[in-house]
């Protein structure tokens, strides 16, 4: 009897766990599902955002033929959620434009919105992201860092790299896994290889009217690398933004030799909007352009001096370097 009783415990309590276990999946389906009007609302309110503030609006009527079409034949039925929402509809924006800046993500009330991308820890992160500064033979300095980091104190960083190599006959700046960043990290290391006062980028906004116009910065801790100091900077096509912005300035000011891949071609300013107060959109708002040139690099990219695979990128860079003595 005490064995029976203790069997229809087990399968009483098995059955109230599933009958929960159920109601829960339901509640939250619940909560998270998007109605159809409410995925064509979403739609439209992310177009008109990008309508009124992508740095080119021209293609924006393109694209609301394009994505009205594919709502109508059903193609975002079946997002659940906001964060699908953001996560399918970024990803189609992005492929669409071929501008590897936009991407739409959600926040919670009261949270700080940034257009800077967080990291886990690791290369993007420790020692604001600068891996390793040495010399290699031939008395060349060696440096590679692996994003143009925001924080303030990069600068710190940068003094110290600098200061390290002063010594050097060249360096070699080793920008393969250089995601971008910051342009006014990129302005300040550029301050250490350029004259003072040479300007180095202007921006456009999407009326192409300059609002803003960058020269290098007086405050680097020293002037070793100026004239025909010899530079050398590796691309692959991960190269991507602002690193993009310093290796274009220094080649197109004969500052630097760039040996590698035609980089990823990520060439506008970006910042954030919102769609919704849950909704955000990471867009691309203004045109650096490279004063020495003239040129911009969005969806062409940096096309190196001397182009090879990424992988022998230093190989190549290194034997160049010990020609110059």
């Amino acid at each position: 009897m005490k064995k029976t009783t203790i069997i229809n415990i087990f399968k009483i309590t098995k059955l109230l766990f599933i009958f929960f276990t159920l109601m829960s999946v339901s509640v939250q389906a619940n909560q998270k599902s998007l109605t159809s009007e409410q995925i064509k609302s979403l739609m439209e309110q992310t177009l008109s955002v990008m309508q009124e503030h992508y740095i080119q609006p021209d293609i924006v009527p393109e694209l609301v033929e394009l994505f009205t079409s594919r709502l109508i034949l059903g193609q975002y039925s079946h997002l659940d959620s906001i964060d699908e929402f953001a996560d399918v509809v970024g990803r189609d924006l992005r492929a669409v434009t071929q501008d590897k800046h936009l991407s739409l993500f959600t926040v919670k009330p009261d949270e700080d919105i940034t257009h800077i991308l967080p990291h886990q820890n690791g290369k993007l992160t420790y020692n604001f992201a600068f891996e390793e500064v040495k010399y290699l033979h031939g008395k060349i300095g060696y440096l590679k860092f692996n994003k143009f980091h925001p924080d303030p104190r990069a600068r710190d960083t940068v003094d110290a790299a600098f200061g390290f190599l002063k010594q050097s006959d060249g360096i070699i700046i080793d920008l393969r896994d250089t995601i971008g960043g910051s342009p006014w990290l990129a302005q300040y290391i550029l301050s250490y290889f350029l004259e003072k006062d040479t300007p180095l980028w202007h921006v456009l906004d999407v009326d192409g009217e300059i609002i803003d116009a960058i020269t290098v910065t007086d405050e680097v801790r020293h002037r070793a690398f100026l004239n025909e100091f010899p530079v050398w900077i590796l691309t692959s096509r991960n190269s991507a933004s602002a690193t993009e912005l310093f290796t274009g300035v220094m080649q197109a000011n004969a500052k630097a030799v760039v040996v590698g891949d035609v980089t990823s071609g990520a060439g506008f300013y970006v910042g954030v909007r919102p769609i919704t107060d849950e909704l955000i959109f990471r867009i691309s708002l203004s045109k650096p352009v490279i004063t020495a040139n003239q040129q911009n690099w969005e969806k062409t990219g940096i096309t190196p001096n001397l182009q090879v695979p990424s992988l022998d990128a230093l190989a190549y860079a290194h034997e160049l370097s010990l020609k110059i003595n």
